[in-house]
């Protein structure tokens, strides 16, 4: 699980799942609270986590 703070909201992501295709890891975040999941390919759980908060920002879901 992690936790972003921004002015407006707290996020909480909860790790669904990791696994590997084509070669890539690949993690799938779920958004607590609602049923936003997010799939996204990182070497780590930390970069995982990045990429997840990047997605929600380009989708409007958090504020830049």
């Amino acid at each position: 699980m992690a936790a972003l703070s921004t002015k407006k909201k707290v996020v909480e992501l909860d790790l669904l799942e990791e696994y590997v295709y084509a070669g890539e890891k690949r993690y799938r975040f779920k958004v607590r609270g609602t049923n936003i999941v997010v799939n996204v390919r990182a070497d780590s759980v930390e970069e995982g986590v990045e990429r997840a908060i990047e997605v929600l920002r380009k989708i409007g879901y958090l504020s830049e």
